[in-house]
């Protein structure tokens, strides 16, 4: 049992330095291109989290308000099931846009993601993961 406590204690240091540390983003690539419908530009960024979890953040330009936040409502109508719609608020606490936290199923991969989405003018920007936890980090750390 002597020898069992050093290591013990180590292993306990060593996990309750990973649950208080915040989670870090690496950047591991990006694209952009234009939209079908003769809206703006498009733009995605992948990551890699500090857990070894992937994560993109994408823009999408539109021509109208009312174009993005049609696009808005139809990611809400595709979500497997919807955490919460709120206002979009900034850094000084002015409302821009709409946002919902959301889980959707990948037809693909058949696979379950999270999303957080939001519209702000005529784009609408998402969070996307594997894990809802990284995705509201992510938009703690880096959204606004």
């Amino acid at each position: 049992m002597k020898y069992l406590r050093g290591p013990v204690v180590a292993l306990l240091a060593f996990v309750i330095g990973v649950v208080v540390s915040p989670i870090h983003f690496s950047k591991e690539g990006m694209g952009y291109g234009r939209m079908r419908d003769g809206g703006g530009g498009f733009s995605i960024t992948s990551y890699r989290s500090s857990y070894f979890i992937q994560l993109n953040f994408a823009h999408a330009g539109h021509v109208s308000e009312e174009q993005a936040n049609t696009q808005f409502d139809e990611l809400v109508a595709e979500a497997v099931e919807v955490i919460s719609i709120t206002p979009k608020v900034d850094e000084h606490g002015t409302i821009v846009g709409r946002r919902a936290v959301a889980m959707f199923l990948d037809g693909e991969t058949d696979r379950h993601f999270a999303s957080v989405f939001w519209t702000q003018g005529k784009l609408v920007h998402s969070i996307n993961s594997t894990s809802l936890m990284h995705v509201l980090e992510f938009e703690e750390q880096n959204a606004n």
